[in-house]
């Protein structure tokens, strides 16, 4: 299939877009404001006082208090997801989808993962910070998943994202026979998850039983868009079924975790910009600049968080000005994000799809309206 052809632009552009929202939130908002979290994930000495935050990157953030460019970033990932991976399941076995998500997550992981643990071990020896993992630690964070197994704080303060990502493909997989038939009835699943999460807060059970489920309702809007796209849905029942998804996931939210509550107004507007890209598909075409940035999304995403944070904290320790050590970090871990597409994930996602291809199903025609779509579509988060 032509590569023109072979995606839905609208989704592949908003990919690069949340990966870049995610870039932002974090160099230009989190790394001068949050600064013993900062401090925390990188392992290296705050960030004294005299370095104020830059009053041209405060307009950023100040015009509109309730929007955070990273969760902003990760709802689009979420809904790109939850639009895209219903595509993969219609002529796949459950073992073949979960065979080739499992090719396109966990080797770029281990690489992005690999130059976490390398930053914080360099700025160890910059700043005479003794290493602050044991092997097992570092072992556990390398699948993931294993470190909310084993009750363990995140390394990289990303990988979260990637394990609901990975709940979602899982719930996905159970429910393989309702994708395949574009069956309403995929939508009890959520409604299933919610019932079990209002079960969970009222016996405290614990955030990692808790902080997924949220996240997983609202990745089914992104579903929603998809029957929408495919003819399997009218408008109308997919405005309230959007509806009572995003109610449904602003009240759990709100519930399990009231620190958070306040983030439903930047997922809102997600599922907005999300809506206005799948009405108006012509504003979101394909360019170089598209397609490179939806093309490196998920290595950036991987790597950009803890050394990026590393980078500008020794360039300003080394008088750089804050602008140049911006574009330094920014023009570093995008080519860095580059290099890993290439000589990581391009070569383990053709992998694995040729492994998922032998436990394919016979081809199924095409459902009304269908248009082909990448498979391709991650995350990230913030």
């Amino acid at each position: 299939m032509d590569r023109t052809t072979s995606r839905v632009d609208f989704a592949n552009t908003l990919r690069g877009i949340a990966a870049v929202c995610v870039l932002i939130s974090h160099y230009t908002y989190n790394f001068w404001t949050l600064r013993d979290a900062v401090a925390s994930l990188a392992h290296a000495p705050l960030l004294p006082e005299h370095f104020a935050f830059p009053t041209y990157l405060r307009w950023l953030h100040a015009t509109v208090p309730q929007f955070n460019w990273g969760a902003f970033g990760v709802a689009l990932f979420f809904l790109v997801s939850g639009f895209v991976i219903p595509f993969s399941l219609r002529n796949m076995t459950w073992q073949g989808f979960l065979v080739g998500r499992l090719f396109r997550i966990i080797p770029l992981y281990m690489a992005g993962f690999s130059i976490t643990i390398l930053s914080i071990w360099l700025v160890g020896r910059y700043f005479s910070v003794p290493w602050p993992f044991s092997i097992s630690e570092v072992a556990i964070h390398y699948l993931p998943g294993l470190r909310e197994f084993f009750g363990m704080p995140s390394i990289d303060g990303i990988v979260w994202t990637l394990e609901i990502e990975i709940k979602f493909y899982l719930v996905c997989a159970l429910a393989v026979a309702l994708f395949r038939r574009g069956s309403i009835w995929v939508f009890a699943v959520p409604a299933a998850l919610g019932a079990c999460e209002f079960y969970m807060i009222h016996n405290s059970f614990g955030p990692a039983f808790l902080v997924p489920v949220p996240f997983l309702i609202f990745m089914f809007i992104g579903v929603v868009f998809h029957y929408l796209h495919v003819g399997a849905l009218t408008a109308e029942r997919s405005l309230f079924l959007s509806a009572s998804l995003f109610f449904g996931f602003s009240i759990l939210l709100g519930q399990a975790m009231p620190g958070l509550a306040s983030m439903a107004w930047t997922y809102g507007f997600a599922v907005l910009v999300f809506a206005f890209a799948a009405s108006f598909p012509q504003l979101f075409q394909r360019t170089r600049i598209g397609d490179f940035f939806a093309d490196i999304s998920y290595p950036l995403y991987v790597i950009h968080g803890v050394a990026g944070y590393v980078g500008l904290r020794v360039l300003l320790d080394l008088g750089a000005k804050a602008w140049l050590s911006l574009i330094i970090v920014t023009a570093g871990a995008t080519a860095l994000a580059w290099v890993l597409h290439v000589l990581v994930e391009v070569p383990s996602h053709s992998l694995g799809k040729r492994l998922a291809a032998r436990l394919r199903l016979p081809i199924v025609s095409q459902l009304p309206g269908t248009a082909p779509v990448p498979t391709n579509a991650l995350p990230a988060a913030a």
